[in-house]
């Protein structure tokens, strides 16, 4: 059993950072908590970035963007169409000030994807940070080495 508020494939709220201050919690917003890892003492996340911004029906996604249509983000516990864009993940600690929401009811979450969606997501997030790290954003402030 684990003590953290939230596991992978989770939808959680957080402060996901932005590009122009990428080690500080940025506006709240849904994100996709691809790992969850560590104790309660010392607990991080990597939270991959998603938007409620339509994707262009007639453009294919580039590798490790997946937009979901109403329907679809129904299965993730979603009211509407979303897209998760994991060409930019932010690797944080879980604490108060990167999840506003973890002492409410339910830590923030706000959705779950099931087994089969979570490991295409993690492969779709290892192969671009292992093979494409070039198109990668990577923000927060616990990258090993600094943010690149």
């Amino acid at each position: 059993m684990t003590l953290l508020p939230f596991q992978d494939g989770d939808f959680v709220w957080c402060a996901f950072p932005e590009r122009e201050n990428p080690t500080r919690p940025g506006p709240l917003r849904l994100g996709y908590a691809l790992a969850v890892s560590g104790t309660t003492g010392a607990p991080s996340a990597l939270i991959g970035y998603t938007t409620s911004q339509k994707w262009p029906p007639d453009v294919t996604p580039p590798l490790g963007v997946f937009p979901f249509d109403q329907e679809a983000a129904a299965n993730f516990g979603q009211a509407r169409a979303f897209v998760m864009d994991l060409r930019r993940v932010a690797f944080v600690p879980v604490t108060q000030a990167w999840f506003p929401r973890l002492d409410q009811p339910g830590h923030g979450i706000h959705g779950h994807a099931p087994k089969g969606p979570q490991r295409r997501f993690r492969q779709a997030a290892t192969d671009l940070l292992t093979r494409h790290g070039e198109i990668v954003q990577r923000l927060g402030p616990l990258w090993p080495g600094g943010q690149r």
